[in-house]
């Protein structure tokens, strides 16, 4: 079907695409289709020139995109202009499932990407011409889904099998079926755009709130789209571990009643809807370890021309090798130590401000050791270091830095055996969140996992507290 063309609007909403990730995560094996196939919608798989894998053919390369559709049953997330807009891909995830059914790769795509779009041919003859420097979400636009495939199998390399395009109903139908998801913030979010209001600490959320949660980016790190990708994919890991705890893999009525929610509100290609296809899927996935689920966020920088606009940078190459090769995303990384590395040359010449203000908030469960480690900063000649135990917990430990700061961040990070630092416009100062990952000791000494080109990212064992601003 095609979908015309619009122009980009600030704070236009989404829709997440975890609902067509959790039936090829889950699989539906062992069930009746004959209703399903009935139930959805189809599309062409590719509208550009390249060639797509055999589903026996290598690793399996499903894209999963979320639209935002306003018309029809979703008319009530607008008024009749964003009606009449048409649609875009506003969630981009790329799922790749190795051929030995040991790893799931979940590569997601910033909406605010500026990539080159390859020329499309839609369904019904429609040919739009290649339109260099353009939003990636814009790519649904240029006849549907399949070119938003031919997009991402031109940026990666990646020979793509199959999609999913899912909406708003899907994901509030999936959260309603299984009951909720667990969510985790540090501060309370009350957003009006999105309608998501949840206290400080942990929620369970579903129906509006969990599709609420998906599309807020007011509420979530510094208000950016990769922010809300961050709380995505912790809902995402939630989401799998609640399934997988509660047996949800084996129970075929379960796996009916899901599938029967979101099917109503899913397009895919036709090779999709073909049973063998989702028995095969089902039997990939089923046992696969929670820790070889990884997700990412494709590696990215401020735009060239525009800084309120993302640009992939060189690191992500190193990512669409791995999927080309078959290979998982994460990286096994040494265990921390307490020694403080020497400071490098770079950090020598810029003269580390080591006045900066650095705030250590303690959401360890342990009451000392936000003090302890302030006194470690302190020894490393850091001459403003304020500590302080938080009201929320942390999963994982954390350095959060506004702009400018990166080399006393890495210093920091480099000092207590902390992987994840990551820069934000709401944090005044270097912050050091201290979590149940470091509830003792000088470092957080446990091994870690990360990601191929130092991208961020989590796997789905991970369990992560979203940091969060009132808004």
């Amino acid at each position: 079907m095609r979908q015309h063309p619009v122009r980009s609007k600030k704070y236009k909403w989404i829709a997440l695409s975890c609902v067509g990730l959790l039936l090829l995560m889950v699989g539906i094996a062992g069930v009746s289709f004959v209703r399903l196939r009935t139930n959805v919608q189809t599309d062409t798989l590719n509208l550009g020139s390249a060639q797509n894998a055999n589903l026996e053919d290598g690793p399996l390369d499903i894209l999963v995109v979320g639209s935002d559709t306003r018309s029809g049953s979703n008319s009530n997330y607008g008024d009749e202009n964003d009606a009449a807009s048409g649609a875009r891909a506003d969630v981009i995830m790329l799922v790749q499932i190795s051929q030995d059914h040991q790893n799931v790769s979940v590569l997601s795509f910033p909406r605010d990407l500026i990539v080159d779009i390859p020329a499309c041919k839609a369904q019904d003859g429609t040919e739009y011409a290649e339109a260099k420097d353009t939003q990636i979400n814009e790519s649904l636009s240029h006849g549907g889904p399949g070119c938003t495939v031919a997009t991402i199998s031109s940026i990666t390399g990646v020979n793509i099998d199959h999609f999913m395009l899912v909406d708003f109903n899907a994901v509030k139908a999936l959260s309603n079926v299984i009951g909720g998801v667990d969510v985790c913030v540090t501060q309370a979010i009350d957003d009006s755009y999105s309608g998501l209001n949840i206290p400080a600490g942990n929620s369970s959320v579903q129906g509006e709130q969990a599709l609420a949660f998906l599309r807020s980016r007011h509420g979530f790190g510094d208000g950016s789209d990769t922010s809300r990708i961050a709380a995505q994919q912790s809902f995402l890991a939630s989401m799998f571990r609640k399934v997988k705890a509660e047996g949800t893999l084996s129970n075929p009525s379960q796996l009916m009643n899901i599938a029967e929610a979101v099917t109503q509100n899913v397009t895919v290609d036709q090779g999709l809807t073909n049973p063998a296809t989702l028995v095969d899927l089902g039997t990939m996935v089923s046992d696969i370890d929670l820790s070889q689920i990884v997700f990412a966020t494709v590696p990215h920088e401020p735009y060239t021309y525009n800084e309120n606009k993302l640009q992939i940078s060189d690191s992500a190459q190193a990512i669409f090798e791995k999927l080309r090769q078959d290979q998982s995303l994460r990286v096994e990384a040494e265990p921390s130590t307490s020694a403080s590395p020497a400071a490098s040359a770079s950090e020598t010449a810029q003269e580390l401000l080591l006045s900066a203000p650095v705030e250590v908030l303690n959401g360890s469960g342990s009451i000392q050791q936000g003090k302890h480690v302030a006194s470690l900063l302190e020894q490393e000649k850091f001459t403003n270091v304020t500590a302080q135990n938080d009201t929320s917990s942390y999963a994982s430990s954390a350095v959060i830095y506004p702009e400018g700061y990166e080399q006393e961040a890495k210093k920091i990070a480099d000092k207590l055996g902390i992987t994840e630092a990551r820069v934000s416009t709401s944090y005044a100062a270097i912050t050091v969140l201290v979590g149940e990952d470091f509830k003792d000791g000088d470092a957080v000494a446990q091994k870690e996992s990360k990601i191929a080109g130092e991208a961020q990212g989590q796997t789905a064992d991970q369990v992560k507290c979203q940091q969060s601003f009132q808004y």
